[in-house]
């Protein structure tokens, strides 16, 4: 039996939010001002980081709907109500592109001037069309998204099967052109920080911890509303267990991705690809390569082998949690470096940006879970969800 309560988010827990969120918002402005070259790195790792949330959470949705999966109906709620950060992070990155000369060597006519490789790179490196494609990048990702989302809320009112359809269409759709416009947008954003240097899947590893970090999220979010009651008894460890699974299988895919980047690098021994690893592999980076790789696959990985762990709904919350860390941690490994020449190291800067798009990200997604029924109550493939494990 469907039996739930309606979603509402406390005020002290809100206004907490809101709080830490502005705080975050007003001391990573101040670091514009007066730490720019600490502040701009900072502010698209987080934007990178609150962004992968939400389009990881299109993602789910949408392969739930071209799989035609109903194991997750039940959830679906949590990950549609990800995706409203996808229009707020996407006004943020149109931002940091008043951030480019901070940022990226290849706008510098002086570098570019003394580089035959970034001469060579011009026609797709250059300011006019870098904006061009990064508005592109964003306005499909909200157009398909918005979407799915619309007809996921319409079926609520009619319960027509026409929605699902169309949802089956528009996520096919979605899931092809993510494929193609996130493998450019990450070559644009981060590998190209480091213009020099290059990685055929490079893409491919940003996808992992892309959705790696987001089937976590949304697992920490569903245990959160689950052990306050607002489920019921709809979600049961059978989800928790599909879930950790998931979660078990991404980490594994992310480490092969990660090895295979480094090993096929390691033995080229070519002096433009090395100088990433490199750069990464002395004083604190080192430290750094090893908990990224601690944080994003082994500890998972050996946590959640069993498969009483992957129902545990403390154990899996815990891993959840240092899988989302661990996605920071790869992102700072990713693009911090070339800002970072001494080691790395965390302070206001890093902190401010990263603080105001979690709360942030956090707030966005409970107002849209209270904004709409938990539950997609007329989807044809609830029954098949609620009779998990009962």
């Amino acid at each position: 039996m469907l039996s739930h309560r309606s979603f509402r988010m406390t005020a002290p827990f809100r206004q907490s939010l809101l709080a830490v969120t502005g705080a975050g918002v007003v001391a990573t402005c101040a670091g514009i001002v007066l730490s720019p070259d600490r502040t701009w790195p900072n502010l698209l790792l987080a934007n990178t980081y609150l962004m992968s949330l939400a389009l990881g959470g299109v993602l789910f949705v949408a392969l739930q709907y071209v799989s035609h999966a109903g194991w997750a109906t039940v959830i679906r709620r949590v990950p549609e109500a990800m995706t409203l950060a996808l229009p707020v992070s996407g006004v943020v990155m149109i931002l940091i592109l008043f951030g480019i000369p901070s940022l990226y060597e290849w706008s510098h006519p002086s570098a570019v001037e003394h580089s035959h490789v970034l001469q060579a790179k011009a026609g797709w490196l250059n300011a006019p069309f870098f904006v061009i494609r990064t508005v592109a990048y964003i306005g499909l990702w909200i157009a398909l998204s918005s979407l799915i989302l619309r007809y996921s809320r319409a079926q609520d009112l009619d319960g027509s099967i026409d929605h699902t359809l169309r949802n089956r269409r528009v996520s096919a759709s979605f899931i092809v052109v993510f494929a193609f416009t996130f493998t450019l947008a990450s070559m644009d954003w981060i590998m190209s920080l480091q213009p020099h240097w290059y990685s055929t899947i490079f893409g491919v590893y940003n996808f992992s911890g892309l959705f790696l970090n987001a089937l976590a999220t949304i697992t920490v979010v569903v245990i959160l509303l689950r052990r306050r009651g607002y489920f019921g008894t709809a979600v049961t460890e059978a989800h928790l267990h599909d879930l950790g699974k998931l979660i078990f299988a991404f980490s594994t895919f992310w480490m092969y991705i990660w090895f295979s980047q480094y090993i096929l690098i390691w033995y080229a021994n070519i002096p433009e690809e090395v100088r990433f690893y490199t750069m990464r592999s002395g004083g604190g980076w080192l430290t750094l390569t090893i908990v990224n790789v601690l944080f994003n696959w082994l500890i998972p990985f050996v946590v959640l082998m069993p498969a009483w762990a992957k129902r545990s709904e403390g154990l899996l919350l815990r891993v959840c949690m240092i899988v989302m860390l661990g996605h920071w941690i790869d992102l700072f490994w990713m693009i911090l470096p070339p800002f970072m020449k001494d080691g790395p190291t965390v302070s206001l800067w890093e902190l401010a940006p990263m603080t105001a798009g979690i709360c942030g990200f956090f707030l966005l997604t409970f107002t849209s879970l209270g904004k709409h029924k938990i539950f997609p109550v007329k989807d044809p493939y609830l029954g098949e969800s609620l009779a998990q494990d009962h």
